[in-house]
């Protein structure tokens, strides 16, 4: 009895703690990014140096699609895995096709990376 209410319990409550303290170490971080930018902005006031416009802008992160297309394929071939050990019957190959939609997606991932790469390298080549 009391394991199903932990159970219950863990399931609605540590999802939310955990959102709330990746929120939180994601804000000290901003914030002391934040600090720095501003003591170097008042350090260069006080010499009289100018700052470059785009001080403060944030450069945007870019995805690597290497990256996506591996994890992709990792996780559909986790997910067949683990389905095909798990269930039995004529439901092990079905269920394991499922891994199939994320493999296919990480392969397409890998595909844009090279052709990307190799068109990059044709453009400096020019």
């Amino acid at each position: 009895m009391i394991e199903s209410a932990l159970a219950i319990i863990g399931i609605f409550f540590i999802p939310p703690v955990l959102v709330i303290l990746i929120i939180w170490f994601l804000s000290i971080e901003r914030r002391k990014r934040n600090k720095l930018q501003a003591e170097l902005y008042t350090k260069a006031l006080e010499k009289g140096q100018e700052l470059p416009a785009n001080f403060f802008v944030q450069p945007k992160k870019k995805k690597n699609a290497l990256n996506v297309g591996i994890i992709c394929i990792a996780v559909g071939i986790g997910i067949s895995l683990f389905i095909y050990i798990a269930a039995d019957g004529p439901e092990k190959i079905q269920g394991a096709s499922l891994g199939i939609i994320p493999f296919f997606i990480g392969l397409a991932y890998l595909l844009i990376y090279f052709i990307g790469k190799k068109q990059g390298d044709a453009e400096k080549g020019q």
